[in-house]
């Protein structure tokens, strides 16, 4: 008579006890969490070459072997770097979410731009077109090359492409100086992709596995 009481008391233990381990165990998106730290206040030179120094206030995250994202924020402002050793010719894409619901991509190449997604797919037909250009509250460097060293090497034989890959002036990466009051927000969610050359079709992701339309595993970035 006495086993069914024993019984029940196990299970409610039991019940309670995974209730706090929920409680208790962080979610994926809390797990990829990273307080930005303030700078010694030093200026950064938006050039893309991490001069020595730039960066020291910063936090690192290794993306992967010679691929690091860092992160500082002074005087309202947020820096990001991406930085690529060694450099090869690539190209970045930030996206950014004050509130997991409205996505900007911001995006650095030979030219800058932004836009705003609103379609279920970066390219479908709904999601807003990029306004080039478009750098209000932040800026970053571009990618640039010397012309005139292009149209040799192409006389010679190569590609514009190869030419222009060729004769790309000296970058470590991407350096972006973001207005904190961009985004209104005391934590950001950001998306890292970045094709690189020769393989174009094949970006590096971080955090690997995400999406550009749904800011689910991104990391957040806490400003507060």
């Amino acid at each position: 008579m006495m086993r069914k009481p024993r019984l029940t008391s196990v299970l409610v233990l039991g019940v309670a006890l995974l209730a706090a381990m929920a409680v208790a165990t962080p979610t994926a998106q809390e797990r990829r969490a990273v307080r930005v730290p303030e700078g010694n206040g030093k200026p950064i030179l938006v050039d893309g070459v991490f001069t020595p120094g730039e960066w020291d206030d910063a936090l690192t995250i290794d993306v992967r072997p010679g691929l690091q994202l860092l992160v500082k924020r002074a005087a309202g402002f947020v820096f990001i770097g991406v930085r690529y050793t060694p450099y090869s010719l690539a190209v970045v894409d930030l996206f950014i979410s004050p509130d997991g619901k409205a996505i900007r991509q911001l995006h650095a190449s030979a030219q800058l731009g932004e836009r705003l997604l609103t379609g279920s797919r970066p390219d479908a037909e709904d999601s807003a077109p990029f306004i080039w250009g478009e750098t209000a509250g932040w800026y970053a460097n571009e990618v640039r090359w010397n012309e005139g060293k292009v149209q040799s090497l192409v006389k010679e034989g190569k590609s514009q492409s190869d030419a222009q890959a060729a004769a790309v002036y000296k970058y470590d990466g991407f350096e972006f100086q973001i207005r904190q009051s961009k985004f209104g927000s005391g934590r950001w969610l950001v998306r890292l992709e970045s094709p690189r050359s020769p393989d174009w079709s094949k970006p590096v992701v971080y955090p690997e596995g995400t999406t550009a339309v749904s800011t689910r595993g991104w990391l957040t970035l806490v400003l507060e």
